[in-house]
This record gives C-alpha cells, structure tokens and sequence, in this order.
C-alpha cells in the first residue's frame, strides 16, 4: 500500500493516492509520518485545503511524533491561511530545528517564519545559527524520499 499510495501521489493522482493511505492506515494507524502522508495527499484532493480532516490527521501525526517534519510544515500553513501568525511561526520554528540548518528547505522555512513574523507584527527572533537535532538526519532522508516536498505547504 505504501508503494501504490506514494506512485499515485507522484502522479497527481490525489484521490487514488487518499484511498491507497486509507488502506495504509488501517494497517498501521500509529505511524506519524503515514498519517502526515495520507493528510498531504487529502489535502491535495481538496485543493491544498488542510482544515478539517487533513488537519485531524497532523495533529494525529504531531502527538504521535512531535517532530514529524511534514505534518509541522503543515499545521503551520494552516495556521498561517487561518492568520495566525503566532502559531505559524511556533510550528516553522520546530520545523526549522528539525532540518539541516544551511540546507535549501531551512531558508525556505526561514523565509516563511519571516512573512509570518511581519504580517502579524511579531517580534524579529534572535540571530542565532538552527541547532541541528538528531530528527535532522532523519528529515533529510525523508524530504529526499517523501512524495511531496513541505515547501508547498510553506
């Protein structure tokens, strides 16, 4: 199932993609970075659309695992369409510890925390380098494999 729902994923295919994570989650319903996946390709079949059950989904995966790089990306997004910019902005902070700190996706993520920041009137946070934990490796491996980069939920 894995296989099939990431091919249809890779293919545009949102809906096909959704019913193969269906049958994923049925068999593994605990693992976070499945249940980040089937809510990426729901929210792909909605439209981009994360509120609602895309959401319930991240936030199954976040307190599965915290760090779960995708479902981060997009509980910020949401937030951030919801214009709460607060929110946003603690979400990305996670997300950006939890990647490479000089790699493409944590300019991005810099980027993103930034225009949240300034539309909300946010203070600026301290200059300081993004510690690297030990999710950093594991999120590299899993941008490079995963069906669908968190820069479009950025």
């Amino acid at each position: 199932w894995v296989t099939l729902a990431r091919t249809y994923y890779v293919l545009r295919r949102f809906p096909e993609a959704v019913q193969a994570y269906e049958q994923l989650v049925k068999l593994v319903p605990d693992d976070a970075n499945v249940l980040a996946d089937y809510a990426d390709a729901l929210a792909m079949a909605r439209g981009r659309r994360i509120a609602g059950e895309p959401l319930a989904l991240v936030k199954r995966a976040l307190a599965l695992d915290p760090n779960q790089w995708k479902a981060l990306a997009m509980a910020g997004t949401e937030a951030f369409d919801r214009k709460d910019y607060k929110t946003a902005v603690e979400y990305w902070e996670r997300l950006r510890s939890a990647v490479p700190a000089e790699s493409e996706i944590a300019k991005s993520i810099a980027n993103s925390i930034g225009q949240a920041r300034e539309l909300g009137g946010l203070q600026p946070a301290p200059v300081a380098a993004a510690p690297q934990t030990q999710a950093a490796a594991a999120a590299a491996k899993s941008q490079a494999t995963a069906p669908a980069a968190s820069s479009q939920w950025s």
